[in-house]
This record gives C-alpha cells, structure tokens and sequence, in this order.
C-alpha cells in the first residue's frame, strides 16, 4: 500500500492528499520511517519547528496553507514526502501524504 501511495503522489510539482480515515497516521509514518530512516519533525500539536526551512521540508508546510497537527518528513529523491494529520476543509483531522520538490543546498 505504501509504494502505492508514494507512486501516486509523487508528481513533479508536489501536493497532497487527505487518507481515509481507517489509515492510522502513526502507522504511515513508521512505516514510511522503515523505508527511509528517521524523519524530521516539522510539525508537532500544531506548532511548526521554527528552524524548519526549504532545505529541510517547509515546502510541504506550504502546501497544507497552516492546517498541519503533525507532519514529519523524509528525502525521497528529489522530493520531500511528508505524513502526519492535517485538518481539512471542515476541521477533521485526517491522515494526510504530501510531497514536495526538494531544494539542494549549493
């Protein structure tokens, strides 16, 4: 299911996706952080890391316009993957995938 996700939401641009909400987030992100060693926190109850930047993820901030609870994020080539919850257009919070164009330090 995971390769799945990842193969479906990894389009040039970057976006993201809301989960049903059966998928455990936790459970997405272990298993994310199977695949691709530990994440970086970017989003914890709400409260955005304040040294989160481009290099380090903050475009998936971007994309979730401040609707991100918790979001951690991992390298995946030349993008940023990001899981956690978000809420969506009525205040759920759900499950939440998002990837992002990565920008290398020079």
């Amino acid at each position: 299911m995971l390769n799945d996700l990842l193969t479906r939401h990894t389009a040039p641009g970057g976006g993201y996706s809301y989960l049903p909400l059966g998928i455990d987030p936790h459970t997405l992100v272990e298993s994310l952080a199977d695949h691709h060693g530990a994440p970086r926190t970017l989003v914890l109850d709400g409260l955005r890391d304040p040294t989160a930047n481009d290099l380090c993820g903050a475009a998936l901030l971007g994309l979730l316009e401040g609707r991100a609870v918790t979001i951690r994020a991992w390298v995946y080539g030349d993008q940023w993957i990001g899981a956690g919850t978000a809420r969506d257009a009525e205040g759920v919070v759900r499950p939440v995938l998002a990837t992002a164009p990565r920008r290398e330090s020079r």
